[in-house]
């Protein structure tokens, strides 16, 4: 999955849906465990597991519930609104969440954790969208990092021993957005990809 792309389509989205803040911040927390909870595989490759764990003590924490009953009515209503599944587990063990992506062309895949050797099921890319889609094209070693680079991509030049791309130049950015002035998640994309080729050494 991709951060940026799951959270501008989480907006439009909401448009018809019209969740309450409260569903709103739930589903942040929700993306931003999924996110951290990011495994590397052994081809050295970052991923998002489809199911993740994440405590009704910390909900209440974060959200500022008073009691596991209202974590219960609110999680309900994602679920009802097609934004999550949720496994229970029985006594005080946290269940599993999944979140439910809005890129249609994730599949899901297991992966051998470098670490571990344990099997994990997580998203990957299974199909190719048009440009002006919000296809999550970020590189997959830079996801877990995504929430601190999505907002300025030439903020840091290297983050926790990641190289980032090589970043555009004003006039190369202004010809990118001129290209999709109304999508701001097209032209993001085809900047990344700019940055990507020029980090190859090929023409823009």
């Amino acid at each position: 999955m991709n951060y940026l792309t799951e959270v501008l389509t989480f907006y439009k989205w909401q448009r018809n849906n019209h969740l309450s803040p409260l569903l709103q911040a739930y589903w942040h927390l929700l993306m931003y465990v999924n996110n951290s909870a990011a495994i590397q595989g052994d081809d050295g490759q970052w991923h998002w597991p489809i199911r993740f764990k994440i405590t009704n003590s910390r909900v209440r924490e974060v959200l500022e519930l008073e009691n596991r009953f209202q974590v219960g009515h609110a999680r309900a209503h994602l679920v009802r609104h097609g934004r999550l599944h949720y496994y229970p587990h029985g006594g005080n063990k946290a269940g599993e969440y999944e979140l439910i992506p809005f890129d249609t062309g994730l599949s899901a895949l297991w992966i051998t954790q470098a670490e571990t050797g344990d099997r994990t099921q997580v998203w990957t890319q299974s199909s190719t969208k048009p440009a002006r889609e919000p296809a999550p094209l970020i590189n997959n070693i830079n996801n877990k990092y995504t929430s601190l680079l999505y907002s300025n991509q030439e903020a840091l030049p290297n983050i926790h021993g990641f190289n980032l791309l090589p970043p555009l130049t004003d006039s190369e950015k202004t010809a990118i957005q001129a290209l999709y002035p109304d999508d701001d998640v097209a032209a993001f994309e085809a900047m990344w990809a700019a940055r990507e080729k020029k980090q190859k050494g090929e023409i823009l």
